[in-house]
């Protein structure tokens, strides 16, 4: 247990020591299933007879006709679970300690990207791509899944699973930006605000990553 506390104190403090974005690039590890863990867990549908909501319909899709079952999940509840998790990825206000322009200016980049990552783009990227909103006694996300020949396959299960993954492919898109801007951020300040001076110089030996300014501050 010991030796446990030591490695993860070790860790905490290589992570503090490194860019802000590099919280962000890592976030994903627990965000990905906390979120899953929620929307099968906590998320529950709702009633579509109830509110007299279609819960099936034949639609053309690819020249053919296939039929569609609609599932209803309430949007804020939603929004809220899948933007729960993402809620660590704000901790980057923690390098707001550091006194240093060129530090500072990361932080609001980061920030920016968090805002994104966490309240937007999940549900968003849904919306966009996998389901709709309508408003029926309130705000309302409905996921149609086509059966494809398989009267067994929609599922509300199926309905929570494809909700996720274009949520995660949605959250892919924002990573990728967060390890551009990440590898990206030095040579940019170096060329367009040189007057920004980093925490350290860069000897000749070392790599284009941003890693360990804290410890030379």
């Amino acid at each position: 247990m010991q030796v446990g506390r030591t490695v993860a104190g070790r860790l905490l403090r290589a992570w503090r020591q490194d860019s802000p974005f590099s919280l962000l690039l890592a976030t994903p590890v627990l965000t990905l299933p906390l979120a899953a863990l929620l929307i099968f867990t906590v998320g529950g549908e709702v009633d579509a007879e109830a509110l007299g909501l279609v819960e099936t319909e034949w639609l053309k899709q690819d020249r053919r006709l296939d039929r569609f079952h609609y599932f209803y999940f309430d949007f804020w509840q939603t929004w809220a679970l899948l933007t729960a998790p993402g809620i660590v990825n704000l901790l980057v206000v923690w390098w707001l300690r550091y006194d240093l322009a060129y530090v500072r200016i990361s932080v609001a980049l980061g920030l920016v990207l968090a805002l994104l990552r966490t309240l937007v783009v999940p549900l968003a990227a849904t919306l966009w791509v996998t389901g709709d909103l309508i408003d029926v006694e309130g705000l309302i996300l409905r996921i149609p899944i086509a059966e494809e020949g398989d009267p067994s396959w929609p599922s509300p299960t199926q309905a929570r699973l494809s909700m996720l993954i274009t949520a995660w492919i949605g959250g892919l898109g924002m990573w990728l930006v967060t390890a551009g801007l990440w590898w990206a951020y030095e040579p940019l300040m170096a060329r367009f605000f040189p007057r920004i001076k980093p925490p350290w110089e860069r000897g000749a030996e070392e790599g284009r990553r941003w890693s360990g300014f804290a410890r030379r501050a």
